[in-house]
């Protein structure tokens, strides 16, 4: 054999080793990539249990522990790149002076990880300076202190809140006219020797400016007039950026827009004076609604609506809904105009055909009335207006005959809503007040005072789970003539789905042969508790109680009947879908069921 082919014999060879090493390279290295390098992680010394948590939840170490890695290695590269990690968050939190030591023991399986960590003192905010940027001095308006920007000297120093301080300075200078004001340099100084933390804020205000002309684009069907009455600002007056915030929110109340877009001019014209652009986009103003309901008592029930809410093109409202059930077919129309006179003021006109079937009457009605109510502050309404009530009742009580009624009334109402959700609240309350004076037109001399009020607490009690205790209490009076002489259809009644669940409609009443005749007062209480078990399914527990009573005022002297329960609701983005079983704690032997089921849509209060 010649050296050449020697020569080719040894490198096949070398070359036959090489790719047998490569083939238990990757053998080995896929039986360790599958089973990785397991380990153990603890994080020491952190008392703050907050602090704890936020230190794990940045570790990837922690968040991987599930996924270990296929080398030592890259375990170790791992723990390594923790400890910068942590000793950021340790620095945001304050603890300037924190010291991190890894410690592996990879002689141990699985693998222990350690980081033992101590905090040392926290570092103090020492002061916060606002300074003007070069060449400029400080606009003359008021500074915010530091506690309004959300930094209290001499507390622990939060560098989320260093932060947000710059955008609250903003916004508290554009406030006072300087719209195109920024934060030039944001300095953050510690002084390890004084154990504290010293922030200066460079601003650059720019120039003061005031309100130009507003232009208004994407309107189709909306009057123009109609949307600048909106606006919160005028021409000329002194630039306010929280002004922005207050349009929005009035061009959104009037549920005619889907897309509210403001925007601020490049620079100030010859003037002083800032243009701006109002961006809407128009959604659709006429939507159909229809609902369907069971209550053992009450039976099954459908409603059906239909609404406009741009009706004459500046934001008035009309609404046409249709209710049948075995006790009430009725048709509601309400009108409503908006900005009537003054822009916190809005005239409803509302005119109710009905028929009523109940135990306790029949009554053929038609109401109306024209009620103007004004906004005192954000969700607090007061109203007045003229009411009249033409009604044939025929009570089913013995001895009863029909009657003809033209009653005309000036109900008052304040209402009072600070609660978090119209659909489903969970904290806040709702209060709500009524009084009508009564007078029959028809020669009766019926002549009477109705009084109602009603109020709602919300209060979450767990966020995880979450869980909301709602109570809600009701009383109201009727004085000036005795209970007979006040039309069936206008006493008040207690009992059924939406007073007290587990008996039957208006049974908690003052009854005559089993059968209810109203009464000229009434007491009611209800207390619930929700638990949200997932996004779409809640559970609730419910005791309700109260009556109705033939005398002015609630009569204590007299039981009061009490019903519990319990129900599921299913929560869809119009409101949670309501099914309730009720059952009557004080059930009377021949006229109360063993339970009751009321399906509806919407929370019972």
């Amino acid at each position: 054999m010649n050296t050449e082919t020697k020569g080719f014999a040894r490198r096949r060879l070398l070359l036959m080793y090489w790719l047998w090493g490569v083939v238990v390279l990757l053998v080995a290295g896929n039986a360790v990539a599958e089973s990785g390098v397991p380990y153990t992680v603890a994080l020491r010394g952190v008392t703050d249990e907050d602090l704890q948590k936020t230190l794990e939840a940045v570790s990837i170490t922690v968040a991987r522990k599930e996924e270990p890695p296929a080398t030592l290695f890259l375990l170790r590269r791992r723990a390594a790149d923790d400890v910068e990690a942590l000793r950021e968050v340790l620095r945001s939190q304050g603890y300037y002076a924190a010291e991190i030591r890894l410690e592996m023991n990879e002689e141990t399986t699985p693998v222990s990880v350690v980081f033992e960590i101590q905090t040392g003192r926290r570092y103090l905010l020492k002061s916060v300076e606002i300074e003007s940027i070069e060449g400029s001095s400080l606009p003359d308006v008021k500074m915010p202190s530091s506690s309004a920007l959300g930094l209290a000297v001499g507390e622990p120093s939060d560098a989320s809140r260093i932060v947000n301080a710059q955008d609250l300075l903003v916004r508290d200078v554009r406030r006072q006219g300087y719209p195109f004001a920024r934060v030039a340099d944001r300095r953050v100084i510690v002084d390890h020797s004084q154990e504290g933390v010293f922030v200066t804020y460079t601003l650059d205000a720019g120039p003061p400016g005031r309100f130009g002309d507003t232009t208004f684009k994407g309107l189709e069907s909306v009057e123009e007039e109609f949307v600048r009455r909106k606006l919160p600002w005028r021409t000329g007056e002194r630039f306010n950026a929280d002004l922005f915030a207050e349009a929005r929110k009035r061009y959104t109340d009037t549920r005619l827009f889907s897309l509210i877009l403001i925007k601020e001019g490049e620079a100030l014209d010859e003037e002083g004076r800032l243009p701006i652009t109002v961006e809407l986009t128009e959604r659709k103003h006429r939507s159909i609604r229809a609902g369907v309901s069971y209550k053992t008592d009450e039976g099954a029930g459908v409603a059906a609506s239909w609404e406009n809410r741009n009706l004459f093109h500046e934001g008035e409202r009309f609404k046409t809904a249709l209710t049948l059930s075995e006790l009430v077919i009725a048709l509601d129309n309400t009108f409503q105009k908006v900005d009537f006179f003054r822009p916190d003021q809005v005239l409803n006109a509302n005119l109710r055909v009905a028929r009523e079937n109940t135990d306790a009457f029949t009554s053929n009605n038609v109401e109306s009335s024209l009620i103007v109510q004004r906004d005192l502050r954000p969700g607090m309404k007061v109203g007045l207006g003229p009411g009249l009530r033409l009604s044939e009742v025929d009570p089913k009580a013995p001895d009863s005959d029909r009657e003809t009624f033209a009653l005309v009334s000036l109900p008052g109402q304040f209402d009072w809503d600070f609660s978090d959700n119209l659909l489903d609240p969970t904290r806040g309350g709702r209060l709500r007040l009524q009084a009508a004076p009564y007078y029959d037109l028809l020669g009766s001399d019926v002549s009477f005072f109705k009084s109602y009020g009603s109020y709602s607490h919300y209060l979450t009690l767990l966020e995880h789970p979450f869980l909301v205790f709602a109570g809600r209490a009701a009383v109201g009076s009727m004085s000036g003539v005795d209970t007979n002489s006040i039309p069936a259809d206008i006493r008040f009644y207690a009992g059924g789905g939406g007073s007290i669940r587990g008996y039957a409609y208006q049974s908690v009443s003052p009854l005559l042969d089993g059968d209810p005749v109203g009464g000229r007062s009434l007491l009611e209480f209800s207390a619930e508790f929700r638990l949200k078990i997932t996004q779409t399914i809640g559970l609730v527990a419910f005791l309700d109680g109260g009556s109705a009573f033939d005398s002015v005022y609630p009569d204590f002297d007299t039981s009061l009947r009490w019903g519990t329960g319990g129900g599921v609701r299913y929560f869809t983005p119009i409101g949670p879908l309501r099914v309730d079983v009720g059952v009557p704690l004080d059930r009377r032997e021949g006229l109360d069921d063993a339970f009751q089921v009321y399906i509806s849509l919407g929370q019972a209060f």
